[in-house]
């Protein structure tokens, strides 16, 4: 365990990552991209995350495929991509000033190399673009005050009129009467909208408790992975901030968008991976809610499916029959395996995630094409959204198609198509024989199909709740389905397959700030690769232990390297708590499996690499020097012969 400090430390910097992500794609897209024909905030703040979400994974693919990612270059491409939007959502009606300001700055320069200029005049030119900037700026704010203000009457009364007495008296003597029981009837419903507004506020609070607990607490408490496959996206984030063209076969959306994050943020790739992530997962609880206040206009129907996303209420605990036959043990097990795995993958997102947030929010924005008003923006919206579920993931947007051919019938039967699309295409990628292989990334975010269907229920029992209930339906039936889950249905604690030691992640990290950039080298298994990507050297302990082991016992051998070896060695060799399954002869076989996830061979390569770097330091005794150690691990830091002999300052006993 780390300290206390550590964790406080890892706190501010997943809040700094998190306060990054809603200044660059909510705060100031949302004053770039002002779609004022959009009344419906939400809406708004949906179609400014589509756009600057699509501009920086254009851009981002663009400059990696160039070789040109750096944090200048994401800034060029975010700020221009504000910038066009800032322009096209008032109709270019800026073109003419900005052409304006262009040739006044053109003159100006010309005018200097013509008459020459003193230092006032010097300091006044260049402030004029900024002052003309902010003068732009200040009309702009000035248009949209005025397109801010609605006039509450059409007829308008002058403040010293006087409205004669006759007026002013009823000519029915019941009016007073009647006024007096509307006042009534207007305070009955307020006083009984207070609990409702209660309950709101609660299961608000309660989804946005549980789904920052629960997609926060392992990113901030662990530095290491918890998905295996978060190693590779790490890698290829690595290999775009080096300017390094991943060999990867689809389009790096998510890396991009990490990269992003880390040029501007200036933290660890490995944690802004790990924060996204999270990030990824909390926003797929606020747009599925949102899409079903679009769907279906019940706000306590969007509340139920947040919820049922944000708690994630779809463990399965209960086992399989041995009497079922052997194809639906196999689907069973399938789908439950699934399941299990989606809870990790609430805080571990990745490119299926991402897309499925995309779906959702597609259909979401499609529903207010209709308004001749606001139809432009929300088309660009729609787009946005579908083009980039489509790039990440060319499967799941085959569900914006069932969910706008459910649309044809109404709002309500689009939800039913999507919800039952997404579980039956589910169930047939889960069956091993039924040729849907390819929809792997619908099964992989199956849970969010559920969480649509768990709305349409509630609507459906809250429907029939009426009959006997009247207006107490909806709160009592939330009420119930809160009470319910929290009691029965909340997951418990996943079985993490971890890879290595948090330790091992932690001073991988470190090592990267501590030490001069490509001046060391890391030993160590496969794993820390992706985390010092970039920075330094990486060797494979299996080979360097391979390579080395019978040369070590010569008192005349040196490492040949010319940086600072840098060698993570297992005290206590790391075997996962995941019970062993039989694998076929190419796993075991390969390289990576019989070195680090047999436990058998991760225990003898622990040993040798131990008695390697022990001979070594006896016959160097000048040359080494334990950076760090505890009862699971230890880093030897060897120095290279060049270096005279002389221990690094960087030492940490």
């Amino acid at each position: 365990m780390f300290s206390q400090p550590s964790l406080i430390l890892d706190l501010l910097t997943s809040g700094w990552v998190v306060l990054v992500f809603i200044i660059l794609f909510g705060l100031l897209p949302l004053l770039a991209f002002r779609q004022v024909s959009i009344p419906s905030l939400a809406s708004r703040i949906v179609g400014a995350f589509a756009r600057t979400t699509a501009t920086i994974a254009i851009g981002g693919i663009l400059w990696t495929k160039l070789g040109l990612f750096t944090w200048i270059t994401a800034v060029l491409c975010y700020l221009t991509g504000l910038g066009i939007g800032w322009i096209a959502s008032d109709r270019w009606q800026y073109r003419g000033k900005f052409q304006q300001l262009g040739q006044q700055i053109a003159l100006s320069t010309i005018d200097i190399f013509d008459r020459g200029l003193s230092l006032p005049q010097l300091s006044r030119w260049l402030l004029s673009p900024w002052r003309a900037i902010e003068r732009l700026i200040q009309s702009r704010l000035l248009i949209e005050a005025q397109h801010r203000v609605v006039p509450t009457s059409r007829v308008r009364i002058s403040s010293r009129a006087v409205v004669p007495q006759e007026r002013l008296r009823s000519s029915d003597p019941n009016t007073f009467e009647r006024q007096d029981r509307k006042s009534d009837r207007v305070g009955h419903h307020s006083g009984s909208s207070l609990p409702s507004l209660f309950l709101t506020a609660i299961v608000m609070l309660s989804i946005g408790a549980l789904s920052l607990w629960l997609r926060f607490e392992h990113p901030i408490v662990e530095f290491r992975f918890t998905y295996p496959d978060t190693y590779g996206r790490l890698l290829v984030v690595q290999q775009i901030l080096a300017r390094d063209l991943p060999q990867i076969n689809y389009l790096p959306i998510f890396p991009s968008l990490a990269a992003f994050l880390t040029a501007l943020s200036g933290v660890h790739p490995l944690q802004v991976v790990q924060i996204l992530g999270a990030i990824i997962g909390t926003l797929l609880v606020l747009g599925i809610g949102y899409t079903m206040r679009c769907l279906t206009k019940n706000g306590a129907a969007a509340l139920a499916t947040s919820y049922s996303l944000g708690a994630y209420l779809f463990t399965w605990n209960l086992p399989i029959s041995s009497r079922l036959p052997l194809g639906v043990r196999q689907c069973l097990g399938t789908l439950r395996d699934a399941l299990d795995l989606g809870l990790i993958r609430s805080w571990a997102a990745s490119e299926s995630e991402l897309s499925a947030l995309f779906v959702i929010l597609a259909i979401g924005c499609s529903t207010q094409i209709i308004g001749s008003s606001q139809r432009t923006a929300t088309i660009v919206n729609t787009s946005c959204c579908t083009f980039l579920a489509l790039a990440l993931d060319p499967t799941l947007p085959i569900l914006i198609l069932f969910g706008w051919f459910g649309g044809i019938f109404g709002r309500q039967m689009a939800l039913f198509t999507l919800s039952m699309g997404w579980l039956i295409l589910g169930v047939l990628a889960a069956i091993p024989t039924s040729g849907f292989a390819m929809l792997t990334g619908i099964l992989t975010t199956l849970p969010i199909g559920l969480s649509l269907l768990v709305g349409l229920l509630f609507i459906a029992i809250a429907s029939a709740g009426r009959l006997l209930l009247a207006n107490w339906s909806v709160p009592i039936c939330l009420t119930v389905f809160l009470a319910i889950t929290l009691n029965f249905c909340l997951p418990p604690s996943p079985q993490i397959d971890y890879l290595e030691y948090d330790a091992a992640a932690r001073k991988a990290v470190e090592i990267g700030y501590l030490f001069p950039h490509h001046q060391w080298t890391v030993v160590a298994p496969i794993e820390q690769l992706s985390q010092v990507y970039g920075r330094g050297w990486y060797e494979d302990a299996a080979q360097f232990t391979a390579r080395y082991r019978d040369r070590v016992t010569a008192a005349s051998f040196v490492f040949p390297h010319q940086t600072t070896l840098l060698v993570f060695v297992e005290k206590r060799p790391f075997i996962s708590d995941k019970p062993e399954y039989p694998v076929p002869y190419s796993v075991l076989i390969d390289p990576t499996y019989r070195n680090y996830r047999s436990p058998s061979g991760r225990t003898q390569l622990a040993t040798a690499m131990l008695q390697l770097c022990e001979t070594y330091r006896r016959y160097h005794p000048d040359l080494q020097a334990i950076y760090y150690e505890n009862d699971r691990l230890r880093i030897y830091q060897f120095s290279p012969a060049s270096m005279d002999n002389k221990k690094s300052q960087l030492t940490i006993r």
